[in-house]
């Protein structure tokens, strides 16, 4: 037992010297107001990552505007476009309507 409460104790004084700082953001690219010593980084790493682009024929896009060509479409409405006046309806007869 007084194992355990010295163990008990020995953990509870470490741990409080252990705190979390302030975490405080850090722009790194110059546009967002990082440091300006960044930019040439920055730039050789891009032109580093654009030599590296994938073949055209191996299928991973960007190459242009895709020919489509869709069948023409006809919907059949029955005549409705072709008349014009409304079809005629006749009024529903309400029955039980609590006169």
């Amino acid at each position: 037992m007084t194992r355990l409460a010295v163990t008990l104790i020995a953990l509870l004084g470490t741990a409080a010297p252990l705190a979390a700082g302030d975490l405080i953001y850090r722009p790194v690219n110059p546009a967002f107001g990082g440091p300006a010593n960044n930019f040439d980084y920055l730039v050789g790493t891009a032109q580093i990552q654009n030599q590296h682009r994938p073949e055209q024929s191996s299928g991973g896009g960007g190459g242009g505007v895709p020919n489509i060509s869709f069948p023409d479409i006809s919907i059949d409405l029955g005549g409705a476009l072709g008349s014009a006046t409304p079809p005629t309806t006749t009024p529903a007869t309400s029955s039980g309507s609590g006169s």
